[in-house]
């Protein structure tokens, strides 16, 4: 189906065979976007990568979220323009750890203009689903970025515990979501924790 298509081709259903479930897991992804190899990216469908290739001798970066909440504040945000809708994405970060590597190898780079790619795990994983694994891991900031909207320290904050507060976005976002797949839900988790190690 061509991107400009405006006519559904999709029924909404109950699925009866998996639960629904909210949240994420505590375990995240970051790419930093000016490693990503454009040039190597596959789609398995309009909405669906089957890999986040990165060029020679990048990496991801593990993103750890404490508590029963992880990433809260992760959100999509549809508006409407003068010619077609776009999306919002926020991603909301706690670090707790205050330190100066931290501050340089993290924080200092997104106030410089840092653009990341973020790819989330929910608990939802859809695996008796017909695409089974294919909701398991969303993509954020692939098309504009991920960049910094606002960094907050507050040493006596509860919700911190006196670490920061992060929050990125990405703006004017052509598509409602954007999936990882890489055929499997064991395939795509096996591919994103290889991509910890620089190639």
């Amino acid at each position: 189906m061509a991107s400009c298509d405006v006519l559904i081709s999709q029924e909404i259903t109950r699925n009866c065979s998996d639960s629904y479930l909210k949240g994420l897991e505590q375990i995240g992804w970051a790419f930093n976007r000016s490693e990503i190899d454009f040039d190597k990216i596959e789609f398995r469908s309009e909405n669906e990568l089957s890999a986040l290739p990165l060029v020679s001798g990048a990496k991801a970066y593990k993103i750890y979220q404490a508590g029963n909440k992880p990433f809260n504040g992760l959100q999509t945000e549809i508006a409407a323009g003068d010619i077609a809708a776009t999306a919002t994405n926020t991603v909301q970060l706690i670090v707790l750890d205050d330190s100066p590597e931290l501050s340089a190898k993290f924080i200092d780079p997104l106030m410089n203009g840092g653009e990341l790619v973020f790819v989330a795990e929910s608990k939802y994983k859809g695996l008796k689903n017909d695409n089974a694994g294919g909701p398991a891991f969303k993509i954020y900031g692939y098309y504009q970025g991920l960049t910094i909207d606002s960094a907050t320290q507050d040493k006596y904050s509860d919700d911190s515990l006196g670490g920061w507060v992060i929050s990125l976005i990405e703006e004017n976002v052509p598509k409602s979501a954007l999936y990882l797949n890489a055929g499997s839900y064991g395939a795509t988790k096996a591919l994103l924790e290889a991509a910890l190690t620089a190639a």
